[in-house]
This record gives structure tokens, C-alpha cells and sequence, in this order.
């Protein structure tokens, strides 16, 4: 296995390591800076670790590319590993907004917290990396292999950003003076919000892309080989 082929192994296995730090309940109340507002480790430490994860992603490929090192190995575990990874955080940063979300609408008597990242966004994101990986199925059991387009390079660069950004958020909304929670900064919503549309603007743009450079894979050519066949 090459260099590019071992890092995009490691972003995979830095998704179990993900797992367990956020189910560690005390990495969740133990906070790292603190003032106005303030970071937990268990954020601070899966933070570090997706921004690794984006990095080995921008090295792998260039490095492929750079020594001739483009494997169909490579073509299958790179966009794998981004997707598994992407989904991992995704996940997670619901599961935070709404559970910040919910407590601060039960503390506050009923006035609730913007929440940044809703249901619909994960659901786009969800389907766009199923439909996608349902075409590199389909062409591998054609025996092709399916590299990531230029399109899918940026989506998964702008959903890394959004997400650590989204990362941060979610963990900075209690106040340590009197552990009461309290609202986004109107501009760290504003900024935020336009990540996302971005991000969900590429998502669906690049799927779109992706069908329309695949509609061959697409095709039922079941019933012309039968007819063939019969022939």
C-alpha cells in the first residue's frame, strides 16, 4: 500500500477515535479556555483531529498525482474515506445543536435557539454521499473505477471548513459564570448560515455533475443484452 493509499486509511480510522472521545462524558464538561465564552476538550480534541483529517485529504492527492501513484485502490479508499469522515462530524454536530439547542429553549422559559445546522441540511448531505457511492457500485460491478471529480474536491474541502467552524459553535454556547446558555453571536450565525448555503449549494451542484457524468453507469442495458442474446 502506498503513502496516499496509508493516509486516506488513517482518515478512516480516526472516525472510531471521533466516536469515543465525544462519548466521553467528562471530556464534554472539561473546558480549555474559558471567559465569555469557552471550549470543551472533547470539541478542541475532534476539531484537531477532523482538521488532520482535512489535511491528509489535500496531501494525498497532490502527492498521487505528483509521484504517479494514482491507484485504483487509492481511486476507491480517497472519496471513502472523505465521506465516512464528513458524516462522522455531521452527526455529531446535530446531535450538539439540538441538545444545546433543547436546553437552552427549556432554560430560557420557552424563547429558542437559532439552530445552525436542521434536519433538511443533514438529509441533503445524506443522500447526495448515498447516491454517489450507489454509482461507483453500480460502475464497479462493471468493473470501472470512479475517481473523485474536481466538484466533489470542493464540496468536501467546504464541508470540512463548515463543519469545524459548526464544531466550534457548539461548543462555546454555555456561560461559565453561571452556567446559563446563551446565544450565537449574531455575525458567527450570519457567517455560519452562508457556509451552509454554500456548502448545500455545492453538495447538490456536485451530485448533479456527478449523474450527468455517469448516466452511462445509469443505464438498464439488461434488456438490450437479452435481446442481443436472442439474436
Amino acid at each position: 500500500m502506498n503513502l496516499p493509499n496509508k493516509l486516506s486509511l488513517i482518515r478512516i480510522l480516526l472516525i472510531p477515535v471521533i466516536m469515543i472521545v465525544y462519548s466521553i462524558e467528562p471530556l464534554r464538561n472539561q473546558m480549555v479556555f474559558e471567559g465569555a465564552y469557552h471550549l470543551s476538550v472533547c470539541n478542541l480534541i475532534i476539531m484537531i483531529l477532523a482538521i488532520a483529517g482535512a489535511l491528509t485529504d489535500l496531501f494525498d492527492g497532490k502527492y498521487a498525482r505528483k509521484h504517479n501513484l494514482v491507484t485504483d485502490l487509492g481511486k476507491f479508499l480517497d472519496p471513502l474515506a472523505d465521506k465516512l469522515l464528513v458524516l462522522t462530524l455531521l452527526i455529531i454536530i446535530y446531535d450538539q445543536c439540538n441538545y444545546y439547542g433543547s436546553l437552552y429553549y427549556l432554560d430560557t422559559g420557552g424563547k429558542e435557539l437559532d439552530l445552525l445546522l436542521r434536519w433538511w441540511m443533514v438529509l441533503i448531505i445524506l443522500a447526495r454521499e448515498f447516491m454517489v457511492t450507489g454509482i461507483r457500485l453500480v460502475a464497479a460491478g462493471k468493473k470501472q473505477v470512479i475517481a473523485a471529480s474536481w466538484y466533489g474536491k470542493v464540496k468536501t474541502t467546504l464541508q470540512f471548513v463548515t463543519l469545524i467552524i459548526l464544531l466550534a459553535g457548539c461548543a462555546v454556547l454555555e456561560n461559565p459564570n453561571n452556567g446559563d446558555l446563551v446565544p450565537y453571536e449574531p455575525l458567527y450565525v450570519i457567517f455560519v448560515n452562508i457556509l451552509l448555503i454554500a456548502t448545500l449549494a455545492v453538495t447538490i451542484f456536485s451530485g448533479y455533475d456527478y449523474i450527468v457524468k455517469n448516466l452511462d453507469n445509469l443505464k438498464d442495458n439488461t434488456y438490450k443484452k437479452k435481446n442481443k442474446s436472442q439474436k
